[in-house]
């Protein structure tokens, strides 16, 4: 009897669990809305018996910086400071994306490491994709991982690895992770400290590891460590494989809570276990019959595609439930397929279609003859321009500095060199062209700019009077000109190479950091070179475009001026240049030529004036991240310096006590270069000899300040040691001085222009 009552209570369970299953699958209810997230079986949010179990999802505002209503997967997490995981993306067909943004373990302190872990429950449909990697970034960095008593995996990344990935480019190394894994705990940090060989110091390295789907990664910036730190800007996601049920699809299909729709395939699940529902070809949406089911696709709309040849070769594409048909139109014989017969005319239109075909060839065959006509007298007109202009050249660079052999390179030469002027060999660009990098057939290498305007006679003044300026100056400090290419629609200026490229990379990158004492070479070599412009050519040349960009470094971080475009020549009786339009960078404007049209050579002292600011403080001539009267460099150092707060923007990587005079010294030098009113500055050999003492320290510049008075004597004592020996005469001046801010109405005016270009042509 108590057997009897037994088997009667086995089938009674049996049958209440039979009925529930049932009635679990038998509800079919709307999509939920989870912000612009669908949901649908088997994800559920409110109601249980509209979805699977195991398959709740949450909908709050759970992530800091999302404003708005997210879907959540309940019970997962790291540790158990976030037992809610976003939800990027849900793939009805087996798999979903969350976001594994937190997960991460990451150690600052040499010879140790972070440890971190993530876990989804054991009993639940989830699994980790083998999709997915385990990654460690940093420098001799190194992470492990491990699944639950197994052994640990791990792997060390240097920072001399390159890789072409998006989301890792140094210092990295990854490793698959097996499939259909439930929980995973790993480690990241730093293995030893590093050297830093300008300093000879060492430093602890940050070491991060992470698990992500490298499908999912997405660029939020342009930083190089796009995974931690301050540069940390890329987002990403962790995949993982899911399934319903227990049985694979043979099983499932002979049970009663079998989920698939007519118009959908049972796949065995990529996790392992259960399955999922997949609509048949023709059909798209959610596979599940209790889901919102498989629609039809129209695939003769424009935005699916068929295999109809279309309308315009005669083809008809006919929609039908799950699949589509097509026929040829009226007048047309064929089945309509692109890879069939196609559609063609019929008998009918037989006679029409060879007089269609002979008038549209005709009419092709004149238009064609025409065009080569057309294209040969316009290269023949080419020619006999590049004759002429090629004759006037040589008479203008005769006529100017008497140098008629400038050497002369052919297109095909210049192309070869520059790789056809790729886009790997570019070395920068500015207002008036592109400079590549070239090699010549014997090895030699060269700096190619490339002109943005194309050939004019007429107008094409700013090319002529580079080659003019250039072609006559002789200095080690100025870059030197080589030749030059007329045979283009743009022409080319070659001049020798510059290996190290310009102060601006070196003052304001990251990665560099120039001494003190390469920053004071620079600042006497480029006087030098501009007092050499101003006073020792043959005749004045006033460079007019004097910035850190301008400036080249060569191996021995010694400096090159360079890009004369925009430069003039000055008569020896005329010391100013009355412009007709203001041309130069923002940030190194001379205000006054802002204001007046006259250019002198007190402009480029003003320039130089803002490149001595950068030497000293490595800050941007103008920046609109700094307040707003102060996005102007030379604003900013003005304010600092009148106030007796000049430390307070001198650069931290170069300031030292012994040094410190030297950098006050300069300081007051730039100050005198940035005067409002030019006949106040000094001249640039002026700037030279003073840099020289600023140097060589055997005497203390004096500059004295009164507030009751407007002038500042410069003074100059007897010295024991031999002078400096350039190509120059040097003696003591007076000058007045700069006393308190310059007005700042003209750089305001300036600044403003937030639309103009960084080459600015007002």
């Amino acid at each position: 009897m108590l057997m009897q009552t037994q088997m009667h209570r086995g089938v009674l369970v049996r049958f209440v669990i039979c009925f529930c299953l049932v009635s679990f699958t038998a509800a079919k209810c709307d999509p939920e809305m989870c912000g612009s997230m669908k949901i649908s079986y088997p994800f559920w949010i409110n109601n249980d018996a509209c979805g699977y179990p195991g398959f709740q999802i949450t909908c709050e505002d759970k992530d800091i910086g999302i404003p708005w209503l997210a879907p959540f997967l309940y019970g997962t997490g790291v540790g158990n400071a976030n037992p809610y995981d976003t939800i990027l993306e849900i793939d009805y067909t087996g798999y979903l994306v969350i976001n594994s943004f937190k997960i991460y373990a990451t150690s600052c302190k040499a010879n140790s490491s972070g440890a971190s872990y993530y876990d989804l429950p054991s009993d639940g449909p989830f699994t980790i994709s083998n999709s997915s990697r385990f990654l460690v970034v940093g420098c001799n960095a190194f992470g492990t991982y491990s699944f639950g008593g197994l052994g640990k995996v791990g792997c060390v990344a240097k920072c001399d690895s390159q890789n072409d990935r998006p989301y890792c480019r140094y210092g990295c190394c990854e490793i698959n992770l097996p499939n259909n894994r439930q929980s995973i705990n790993f480690t990241g940090g730093g293995l030893f400290p590093l050297l830093d060989s300008a300093t000879n110091k060492s430093y602890n390295a940050c070491g991060f590891s992470t698990i992500f789907d490298p499908s999912t990664f997405k660029i939020l910036g342009n930083k190089s460590n796009r995974f931690f730190g301050k540069g940390r800007h890329g987002s990403y996601g962790l995949r993982l494989n899911w399934g319903i049920g227990l049985e694979n699809c043979s099983m499932a299909k002979e049970t009663a809570n079998y989920s698939c729709s007519s118009k959908a395939e049972c796949i065995d699940s990529p996790s392992g276990k259960g399955y999922v529902c997949r609509c048949l070809p023709g059909y798209e949406g959610n596979g599940y019959f209790n889901g919102t089911d498989c629609t039809d696709i129209n695939e003769c709309t424009d935005k699916k595609p068929n295999m109809c040849v279309g309308a315009e070769g005669g083809g008809i594409c006919l929609n039908s439930v799950g699949s589509y048909s097509c026929s040829c139109a009226k007048g047309y014989v064929g089945d309509g397929f692109r890879n069939g017969t196609r559609c063609m005319y019929t008998s009918s239109n037989r006679a029409v279609f060879p007089a269609i075909i002979g008038s549209v060839s005709s009419f092709v065959v004149v238009c064609l003859a025409a065009s080569i006509v057309v294209w040969w007298l316009k290269k023949r007109h080419l020619k006999l321009v590049e004759a002429k202009y090629f004759q006037q050249l040589q008479q203008q660079i005769a006529s100017r500095v008497g140098r008629e052999n400038l050497r002369m390179f052919s297109a095909k030469e210049l192309a070869r060199a520059s790789n056809n002027y790729s886009n790997e060999m570019v070395l920068g660009s500015g207002g008036f062209g592109t400079v590549f990098k070239g090699i010549l057939w014997d090895g030699t290498l060269v700096a190619i700019k490339k002109s943005k305007q194309a050939l004019n006679l007429e107008d094409d003044h700013e090319f002529l009077n580079e080659v003019s300026i250039l072609s006559q100056i002789n200095h080690r400090n100025i870059v030197k000109l080589l030749g030059c290419c007329i045979h283009t629609k743009f022409p080319l200026l070659v001049s020798e190479f510059v290996p190290n490229g310009t102060l601006f990379e070196h003052l304001h990158s990251e990665e560099s950091s120039l001494p003190w004492t390469s920053r004071v070479q620079i600042a006497i070599q480029t006087a030098e070179a501009l007092a050499y412009l101003h006073s020792g050519a043959s005749q004045p040349i006033f460079h007019r475009d004097v910035k850190s960009s301008n400036i080249l470094l060569n191996e021995r971080l010694s400096p090159k001026l360079a890009d004369f475009g925009i430069s003039r020549l000055i008569c020896a009786s005329n010391k100013t240049h009355l412009t007709t339009n203001i041309m130069g960078t923002r940030g190194y404007l001379d205000p006054e030529y802002f204001q007046t049209y006259q250019l002198t050579e007190k402009s480029d002292v003003y320039s130089f004036g803002v490149v001595l600011v950068e030497l000293l403080t490595s800050l941007e001539p103008i920046s609109i991240e700094r307040v707003s009267d102060e996005w102007n460099l030379s604003n900013l150092f003005l304010s600092r310096f009148n106030n007796n707060r000049l430390t307070e923007i001198l650069d931290s990587k170069v300031l030292e006590e012994k040094n410190l005079q030297q950098m006050k010294d300069m300081g007051r030098l730039a100050r005198e270069c940035l005067h409002l009113e030019r006949r106040k500055r000094p001249l640039m050999k002026e700037v030279v000899e003073e840099l020289f003492w600023i140097r060589g320290g055997t005497r203390k510049t004096k500059f004295h300040d009164n507030v009751n008075c407007d002038t500042a004597i410069f003074e100059q004592t007897t010295i024991s040691r031999k002078a400096p020996q350039t190509s120059y005469e040097f003696r003591s001046y007076t000058f007045p001085s700069a006393v308190g801010s310059p007005s700042e109405e003209p750089f305001t005016a300036l600044i403003e222009m937030s639309t103009l270009p960084q080459q600015v042509d007002i």
